[in-house]
């Protein structure tokens, strides 16, 4: 009996926590969304709940600022690795193969 009051209360809690982050994710979402990287951090001294709640989200929306500023600056770069890539393949395969590639996409 107590084997099984322990399995369900783990998979209670790991529901419950699991349900907690989706909340948290989705609050951190949706502030990043209708304010930006630029959101204020409220505090209100009389309800330290809501001042810790506030916190954590404004935590979680710069770290979603900096994650995006990092993914956007490499995705940048790989980019312009692929195109140089795609140059140095088209001029080793020859003038022809060149002319060919420069006539339909440029």
């Amino acid at each position: 009996m107590f084997l099984v009051l322990h399995i369900v209360f783990w998979t209670v809690l790991k529901f419950l926590l699991a349900a907690l982050g989706f909340l948290y994710a989705g609050l951190v979402l949706m502030a990043y969304r209708t304010e930006g990287p630029r959101f204020q951090l409220r505090v209100n001294w009389q309800d330290p709940f809501r001042s810790a709640q506030q916190l954590l989200v404004w935590l979680g929306v710069k770290a979603v600022a900096a994650i995006v500023r990092v993914g956007s600056s490499t995705w940048e770069m790989l980019s312009e690795a692929s195109a140089d890539l795609g140059e140095w393949y088209v001029r080793q395969r020859g003038d022809e193969t060149e002319a060919t590639f420069r006539s339909r996409f440029l």
